[in-house]
């Protein structure tokens, strides 16, 4: 069993404090401190605005030096070590949702308006993601660097994947049963991030697989290696030696909690809003998430915003920074007008398909459900440490199938030559500001290249053994955007997806959706008697009724909300430069997935600690020293 004391690894004390002689007087703690807001002092050198997976990496590496004090700021409390978040068999993620979190109707989907899911907890999606720890392909980082962004690439993003992760081998006997290969050329083992793979496989997997390779896709060695698509087993954030999630908690801060004096976390506090000086972030103001009264702080050197791509957006709008038009509509003062600020909002959207076996193999993933013996066996053998499907994310498997469009179909050029044929104003909204659109068509026509590579993932499917198929949608075309809907810093935004509005992203879908079909048509799954169920069914023949049942089931979002600061030059709507330096302003940067331009086709996880490495060597560099100190009295 799993206990709370394993789960606590760092001295969370609640103790008074003041910052160090750096910025003030008074003594610090010997150790690195969770804090209350009475007791905060009134300057850090750093305060970063968010707790996940980028706010908690810059703060490990940047008090590595012992002269700089960081505060973070999360809106989220800290996690109680539920078996919901450490036991992947026990997966319970809506333990720490941002609450009341609805989209605007989606007019592509039925207009239906749908919760969507975004962590609120220190460790931000880290603490209640699926655990898949899957790098982008190197087209994916490539294209970033060619939308302008100078110093991005895969290969020179490679050295941070590596620095930040240490990968278990599973054993050699477990790998050949569940069909795990891997590089070790390009996998870490010294970094902070424990990742390895489940010890248990379902037999059934077995079935998928060798269909996923019947229907021509191929099995890839390692699909960290950033080369082409194929099949798979899925590397997962678990810690090998205690079978438990890995977290961005317990790497960037339980880790180093006991040495580090100079690292402060305020827990669930919410930023309102970054301080400028003229053109210079000073500091923020902050109030309780609960509602009370606001705060104020200051950072010497910088504020990094870190909240992700909903919250950074909002909390830029309030403090001024983003599209004229709507800062006005607040009266709220310009400080930067840069109309990108909560544009060009991606996710990666997913669809179920649903599943009667007339001879599905036992026990499969639903048996952890519907079978009370087995699961009371296998959370027996997981608390003794022995091979279990409790080291399973519940209701997934263990092997999955990344597709480029020309996998997918055989009509991967028409896709691309009709999207190509199509005005790109014409998929976003009439008022669109000239720089945003003119980043969406340099967005777009590289997208439109990248369908007609075999080297880019558009697409996943995946079965866990259960009753449920899924498909994910990697690759949109639509974009959305998030808007402030007032000044009130507790009020959640607006949100609107704008999903499928884009025609393509539904040819995208179906093609998908054919070729999960011709994969359970395969004779490994036949063997199973699988029959796909309401709504969906063999009925529907033409890609019209397929769509057609889609729009009501589509899920706009996979939490993987990104790309609402963009790094993109600032003439094609860009937020912030290849730096994470926010156009215009001094002591402000970006550091979260919302300064990616495009998704990326993978789980975004492994990205973003990768990313938090890189931001940090900015500072190692002394990128960071170069902002000027301001005296606050």
């Amino acid at each position: 069993m799993v206990h709370l004391r394993d789960a606590l690894l760092g001295p969370l004390l609640l103790l008074s404090f003041s910052v160090s002689s750096v910025v003030g007087s008074r003594r610090v703690p010997r150790y690195a401190t969770v804090v209350q807001r009475q007791a905060l002092g009134g300057n850090y050198s750093f305060i970063i605005a968010g707790g996940g997976i980028a706010g908690l990496t810059l703060a490990d590496r940047l008090t590595e030096d012992p002269t700089v004090t960081v505060l973070v700021i999360e809106a989220g409390p800290f996690d109680q070590g539920q078996d919901g978040i450490l036991v992947p068999g026990s997966y319970a993620p809506y333990l720490y949702f941002w609450p009341n979190l609805v989209t605007e109707p989606q007019t592509a989907l039925n207009n239906r308006s749908i919760g969507t899911v975004c962590a609120q907890v220190v460790g931000g999606g880290s603490t209640i993601n699926a655990m898949v720890f899957l790098r982008g392909k190197a087209e994916d980082y490539d294209g970033w660097g060619a939308l302008g962004n100078g110093g991005w690439s895969w290969k020179k993003l490679l050295p941070y994947f590596i620095k930040s992760e240490n990968f278990t081998r599973p054993s050699v006997a477990h790998a050949q049963e569940a069909n795990i290969t891997w590089d070790d050329s390009v996998r870490g083992n010294s970094g902070p991030v424990q990742y390895s793979y489940p010890n248990f496989n379902f037999v059934g997997a077995g079935n998928w697989w060798n269909a996923a390779k019947a229907v021509g896709l191929p099995a890839i060695q390692d699909p960290n290696a950033g080369t082409t698509p194929g099949v798979f087993a899925i590397p997962s954030v678990l810690d090998a030696r205690t079978n438990t999630r890995s977290y961005a908690r317990r790497n960037h801060y339980d880790r180093v909690s006991a040495a580090r004096p100079n690292y402060h976390i305020l827990a669930s506090n919410t930023v309102s809003k970054v301080l400028f000086d003229g053109k210079q972030a000073i500091g923020v103001q902050y109030l309780p998430t609960a509602g009370g009264s606001v705060s104020t702080v200051y950072a010497a050197k910088e504020v990094i915003i870190a909240g992700g791509a909903l919250s950074t957006p909002k909390v830029l709008q309030l403090s001024g920074v983003g599209p004229k038009k709507l800062l006005q509509k607040f009266n709220i003062p310009v400080v930067a007008d840069l109309p990108g600020v909560g544009q060009n909002l991606q996710d990666q959207s997913t669809l179920t398909v649903p599943y009667t076996f007339s001879n599905n193999i036992s026990p499969n993933s639903d048996s952890m459900f519907t079978n009370a013996t087995f699961n009371a066996e296998q959370r027996a053998l997981y608390d003794a440490g022995l091979p279990s499907a409790y080291t399973i994310v519940s209701t997934l498997g263990t092997n999955i199938a990344l597709l480029s469009l020309k996998d997918t179909t055989p009509e991967y050029k028409q896709i691309a030559a009709q999207a190509r044929a199509r005005n790109p104003a014409d998929s976003l909204p009439a008022d669109v500001d000239p720089a945003v659109l003119a980043g969406y068509a340099a967005q777009r026509a590289l997208i439109l290249k990248q369908f007609e590579s075999p080297n880019i993932g558009v697409g996943t499917l995946h079965w866990g053994t259960g009753n449920d198929a899924l498909i994910y949608h990697l690759r949109p075309l639509s974009r959305g955007y998030v808007n402030i809907a007032s000044t009130d810093p507790l009020a959640n935004p607006i949100l609107d997806y704008r999903t499928a509005t884009d025609p393509a992203d539904f040819q995208l879908y179906a093609a998908l959706f054919r070729k999960n079909r011709a994969l359970f048509a395969s004779p490994t799954m036949q063997a199973l008697g699988p029959t796909e169920a309401s709504p969906f069914g063999a009925n529907l023949t033409t890609d019209e009724d397929i769509i057609n049942v889609m729009r009501g089931q589509v899920n706009p979002s996979n939490a993987h909300q990104c790309c609402t600061a963009a790094m993109l030059p600032k003439g094609l709507g860009g937020v912030v430069d290849s730096d994470h330096n926010v156009y215009g302003i001094k002591g402000l940067r970006v550091a979260d997935i919302s300064f990616w331009p495009m998704e990326v086709s993978a789980a975004p996880t492994a990205t973003m600690y990768a990313a938090g490495e890189r931001v940090s060597s900015l500072h190692n560099a002394q990128s960071f020293l170069g902002v000027n100190f301001f005296r606050i009295d």
